[in-house]
């Protein structure tokens, strides 16, 4: 059981996949789970973790509560949405942070969770596809520098495709707000936030979770923020950030909190299904400082 989200609106889930992207070598679309402000529901959304879709693909349901509604239509609240951009970290999958992603739309964000075909545990597609990577996890996982550029080209992709709903899609168009967007990223998909800022222009933040750091020399900050919540290991490596010039960073460092447990995993880790207290309270402080951060450099 997750918990219930912390902010006025009710929450809507719905799904969408990308055209095709990539060379060659990497042709792919990119799945993308909308968690937004939406009005009161009736249907609820499941889970649908990496593990349940491996061993029971057939079945829509594993009994986790996600407290999202399906595709229920924006709350008539709020005439514009800034737009947040999520990314799970290696090897996970979309709904890996569902706690953090809904908290953050029911406070009246659309915070857009990016599938990255290429490193996640299962990517499946609106059609019920699933995409079948062709190399290894372990070979993946040795070379992260070259992976990065996939999970930048798999945020443009969705960046692309948010601009053109919000031009002709019915439910969303005129609905979205760029003008504050940043994105929120878990391990490695926290660093790939980094370094996409960096590439970026219209990427005002990151916020990175428990993710270490690698930064090509030559990206250069402007002054950006960048948040970071992360385990006293990880918290060394953001001094570099100074080297390139972020004199807006922040460093949070949370004691006894494994890095399974920086998403969801806070919930399903056998601590958290023990001491539902401590869950609660230690992904409760997470969206607290995070929306604090939001706050602050709107």
């Amino acid at each position: 059981m997750l918990r219930e989200p912390v902010g006025d609106y009710p929450v809507g889930l719905k799904k969408y996949d990308t055209l095709e992207i990539g060379d060659r070598l990497h042709r792919r679309k990119v799945p993308l789970a909308f968690f937004y402000p939406s009005k009161e529901w009736e249907r609820e959304c499941s889970y649908m973790d990496a593990t349940f879709q491996r061993t029971a693909p057939d079945s829509e349901d594993n009994g986790v509560h996600t407290f999202c509604g399906e595709h229920p239509p924006l709350t008539e609240q709020q005439k514009k949405f800034p737009v947040i951009l999520y990314n799970h970290g290696l090897c996970g999958f979309e709904m890996e942070s569902t706690v953090l992603c809904a908290d953050l739309a029911s406070k009246g964000y659309v915070v857009v969770s990016v599938g990255h075909p290429y490193g996640a545990a299962i990517v499946t597609y609106t059609d019920g596809s699933r995409f079948e990577d062709p190399e290894p996890f372990e070979q993946m996982k040795h070379r992260l520098p070259e992976m990065e550029p996939l999970w930048y080209e798999d945020m443009s992709a969705a960046i692309a495709y948010l601009k053109e709903m919000n031009r002709s899609d019915l439910q969303w168009k005129n609905k979205l707000s760029f003008e504050e967007m940043g994105v929120i990223g878990v391990s490695f998909g926290g660093c790939c936030g980094i370094v996409a800022a960096l590439k970026n222009e219209e990427l005002r933040y990151a916020v990175n979770l428990d993710g270490s750091l690698f930064v090509n020399p030559e990206y250069r900050f402007t002054q950006k923020p960048v948040l970071v919540i992360c385990s006293p290991f990880n918290s060394k490596a953001y001094a570099e950030l100074t080297k390139h010039g972020c004199t807006h960073v922040e460093v949070e460092k949370i004691k006894k909190v494994t890095h399974f447990e920086f998403s969801d995993g806070v919930y399903l880790s056998d601590k958290g299904k023990m001491n539902r207290e401590w869950a609660d309270r230690i992904s409760k402080k997470r969206t607290e400082r995070i929306w604090e951060f939001l706050q602050k450099h709107k």
